[in-house]
C-alpha cells in the first residue's frame, strides 16, 4: 500500500478548524485500503494553546486503521524536527494543506522535494480564491509572487475541489500549473431515514456553524435579521471567533435585535455533534463571501436542514431542488423576505424542503466517481 505524507495545521481530534480538517479528515476515512497517511500536524487546536489530552505528543499516533499521525507540541515545531521527520520516513508522495503556514506547507515542500517523492500535492481549500485573496491580500499576494520567482511550486501538482476553484489557481499561481480537480467527501457515515421535525407557522430556528469572520459573513447575517420584522425568528450561532474586533462589531448588532428576533452564541461545536445539532433546526443560515467547497452546507443537507447562504459556493440552483436558497449577497432584500417567507411556512411545506435537502445529500454521497477523483491525485497517469 502506497504511503502519503501529509501536513495539515490542525487534525483530528481537533475540530475548530473547519472544512480543511474536515476534508482531509473525510478524505483518509475514504481511502482505507488504498493508502496509509502519516500526517504531521500540532498537537493542538485551532485558536488553542491547550495540547490535546487524547493523543501523545511528539510522538506517532494511530488514529484510524490508515492513519498515523504525529502530533508536534509547540516548542519542537520547528525546520530541524520537520528536516529529522521527514528523513525518517519511508513515502511515495506528499500532501500539504494549505499555502501560507511556515511549518506545514513552505517548509515541507522543501524538505520533500530533496527526497524526490513520485508526487507533492498541495491542496489550496480555497486560499486562492478572490474571496480569500481580498482579506490580507497584500501580505497573501507578495508571498505568492516571491514564491512563484523562487519556484516553491515547480512540478507541484495543485488540488482543486471544483474547476471554478481550478480557474482561480491557474489565474494565481499561471496558466500552466498542474491542477487536477477533485471533488471533497463527505462525511463516510451512513444517513438516517427521514423523520418530521416540528415546525410551527411564523417561528423558524436557524443555525450557523462556521467560524466567526468576515470570510463566513457573520455580521451580515446579523445584519438581515435584524431587519425581519415578520415571524418569531432564533439564530443560534456555533464557531470559534477568529477576531475579537469583527465579533465585537456582531455583538453590537445583537444587542439592538428586535423583539421578535433572538441571538445565542454557544461557542465551537465538536464535529461528531455536528449533524445532530443541525437536525435540531429549520434552516442553516450562512451568507458566506465565498467556499471552495462548503461541508458545513453538505452536512446540513445530510441532517435534512434546507440551507440559506450566498451564491457565492458550488452549492446552486438550491431552490429549484426545493433544498435551500442562494442568493447574490447584493440583495439583503431578498434575504429578508426569504426568512419571514420561511418563518411562515407550515408544517407540512416546511417538511418538503427538509426531505429534498436530505435527498440532495444522499443523491451527492452515492457519487462513487468522486472517490476515483481522489485517487488520481496520487496516482500517475
Amino acid at each position: 500500500m502506497k504511503i502519503i505524507l501529509a501536513f495539515i495545521d490542525w487534525y483530528l481530534p481537533g475540530y475548530r478548524a473547519g472544512g480543511t480538517l474536515k476534508a482531509f479528515a473525510n478524505q483518509v476515512a475514504h481511502l482505507e485500503g488504498t493508502y496509509h497517511f502519516k500526517i504531521i500536524t500540532r498537537n493542538t487546536d485551532y485558536c488553542e494553546t491547550t495540547p490535546y489530552d487524547s493523543v501523545n505528543s511528539n510522538e506517532w499516533n494511530r488514529i484510524a486503521p490508515n492513519a498515523d499521525v504525529f502530533y508536534l507540541s509547540e516548542e519542537n515545531t520547528n525546520y530541524s524536527n520537520l528536516k529529522r521527520l521527514v528523513k525518517s520516513i519511508e513515502f511515495d508522495s506528499v500532501y500539504i494543506h494549505g499555502i501560507y503556514s511556515l511549518y506545514f506547507s513552505i517548509l515541507p515542500i522543501l524538505l520533500s522535494k530533496k527526497h524526490k517523492p513520485e508526487r507533492i500535492v498541495v491542496t489550496a481549500h480555497g486560499m486562492l480564491g478572490k474571496h480569500s485573496l481580498s482579506v490580507k491580500g497584500s501580505k497573501k499576494k507578495l508571498f505568492i509572487k516571491a514564491a512563484r520567482i523562487a519556484g516553491l511550486y515547480k512540478g507541484v501538482i495543485f488540488h482543486a475541489a471544483n474547476e471554478a476553484e481550478a480557474e482561480d489557481i491557474k489565474e494565481v499561481m499561471g496558466r500552466n500549473s498542474n491542477v487536477i480537480v477533485a471533488e471533497e467527501l463527505s462525511m463516510k457515515v451512513s444517513l438516517n431515514e427521514w423523520i418530521p421535525r416540528p415546525k410551527n407557522k411564523n417561528e423558524l430556528r436557524l443555525v450557523s456553524v462556521a467560524r466567526i469572520s468576515p470570510e463566513k459573513n457573520t455580521k451580515y447575517a446579523l445584519e438581515v435579521l435584524s431587519v425581519c420584522k415578520k415571524g418569531n425568528l432564533v439564530y443560534d450561532i456555533f464557531g470559534p471567533v477568529y477576531e475579537e474586533g469583527y465579533w465585537k462589531e456582531c455583538l453590537e448588532i445583537i444587542s439592538k435585535m428586535p423583539d421578535n428576533v433572538k441571538v445565542n452564541y454557544h461557542g465551537s461545536l465538536p464535529g461528531e455533534q455536528v449533524l445532530s445539532t443541525l437536525s435540531k433546526y429549520h434552516v442553516m443560515f450562512m451568507p458566506t463571501t465565498g467556499e471552495n467547497f462548503g461541508h458545513t452546507i453538505l452536512e446540513s443537507f445530510m441532517a435534512a436542514t434546507p440551507v440559506l447562504i450566498s451564491n457565492k459556493t458550488p452549492w446552486l440552483n438550491l431552490s429549484e431542488k426545493q433544498a435551500g436558497w442562494d442568493i447574490p449577497l447584493n440583495n439583503s432584500d431578498l434575504f429578508v423576505k426569504t426568512i419571514e417567507y420561511l418563518a411562515a411556512l407550515s408544517q407540512e411545506d416546511f417538511n418538503i424542503h427538509s426531505q429534498k435537502a436530505l435527498d440532495l445529500a444522499r443523491e451527492f454521497m452515492n457519487d462513487k466517481s468522486i472517490v476515483k477523483q481522489n485517487i488520481r491525485l496520487f496516482e500517475n497517469e
